[in-house]
């Protein structure tokens, strides 16, 4: 299952702009950049998760920049995030014990919807609508710990290392 759920996150994230981010020690989770919904709009990365709460989407979280979080006297820079240097928001996916197919076509599919309003908000202010999922392709290899070194633009898609 965490290999279709690989193929159906970069498919969706190809098609908006973003990318499957690099994780090779996870078997578990996939992260998807959200840095353009980010320059969209600065309060979309967290409306997003608010979305797909509200829409039922469990076992995905996002995952803004620079949030701070001070808990006893202690604050935690990067709060959520797997590092307090970050270079882009995220969208954190997991393949859980259990997960169907018929689990994942939904999330994704919610995911997908929620993503192409934002688009719809862009496209009534500028242009064209964003493409929708197609096709999928990657391998097991191309999912697997976030790399806190990669860049997160969608631009890196064609270097083979991602």
């Amino acid at each position: 299952m965490y290999t279709f759920l690989a193929e159906e996150l970069k498919t969706l994230a190809a098609a908006h702009g973003e990318r499957l981010l690099h994780t090779p020690h996870n078997p578990i989770s996939l992260a998807m950049s959200l840095g353009s919904l980010e320059k969209q709009n600065q309060k979309a990365v967290t409306q997003l998760g608010s979305m797909l709460f509200t829409r039922q989407v469990s076992g995905a979280r996002v995952v803004p920049l620079g949030t701070e979080q001070t808990v006893s006297g202690h604050t935690f820079r990067g709060f959520m995030s797997h590092s307090a240097h970050y270079p882009c928001p995220y969208l954190n996916a997991a393949s859980a014990v259990g997960i169907t197919r018929d689990d994942v076509a939904l999330c994704v599919k919610r995911l997908d919807k929620c993503l192409r309003s934002f688009g719809r908000e862009k496209r009534d202010q500028s242009g064209p609508e964003e493409p929708s999922i197609t096709e999928s392709s990657v391998t097991e290899a191309d999912a697997t710990e976030l790399n806190t070194t990669e860049p997160c633009a969608a631009d890196t898609e064609g270097d083979s290392s991602h």
